[in-house]
């Protein structure tokens, strides 16, 4: 009998300490780090290929082979944060969130810029289809997180946030 109710206070007290107990820091800096891993792999940072109008075929497959680049790069960081577990940091998950829906958002204009690239042979479509889709990437600054953030907080000591400013600082 006492030992049954010893192993019921242990069990007890090693449940309510865990139950009750913060999310550690290295929990903390690992989730920032996996969640701005998952945003590296989106590509962004690519600059778009020059254009040079005197050789369109070379325009054309320098635009082709960004677009699938940048497509394939906001697949994989969508499905990097998607699998990423519950954060252990406040705000974290609205974060993740968030990112995952700019990045989708991101690429359904990338995708039909790269359809109506492969639809039409003409000379003209591949920079239509550059100018329709660089602005875009430049408009993922909304995703900056403010410097007092609880992410920001650990992304800082984070190695892997430290290619992804924007979830930084």
């Amino acid at each position: 009998m006492r030992t049954t109710l010893a192993a019921v206070a242990v069990v007890l007290a090693v449940g309510g300490c865990t139950a009750t107990d913060e999310p550690d820091d290295d929990a903390k800096v690992a989730w920032a780090g996996e969640l701005c891993a998952a945003a590296g792999t989106a590509a962004l940072d690519r600059p778009p290929p020059a254009a040079d109008p005197a050789d369109p075929a070379a325009v054309r497959s320098a635009v082709t082979a960004y677009l699938e680049s940048v497509t394939a790069g906001l697949t994989a960081a969508v499905d990097g944060v998607e699998a990423l577990g519950p954060s252990p940091i406040d705000g974290g998950d609205a974060l993740a969130d968030r990112l995952a829906a700019a990045y989708r958002g991101l690429r359904e204009p990338f995708d039909a810029q790269l359809a109506a690239l492969r639809a039409d042979p003409g000379p003209g479509v591949a920079l239509t289809a550059l100018a329709a889709v660089v602005p875009r990437i430049t408009s993922l600054g909304e995703l900056a997180v403010g410097p007092g953030s609880e992410f920001t907080r650990w992304a800082e000591r984070a190695p892997r946030c430290a290619a992804v400013p924007t979830l930084r600082s």
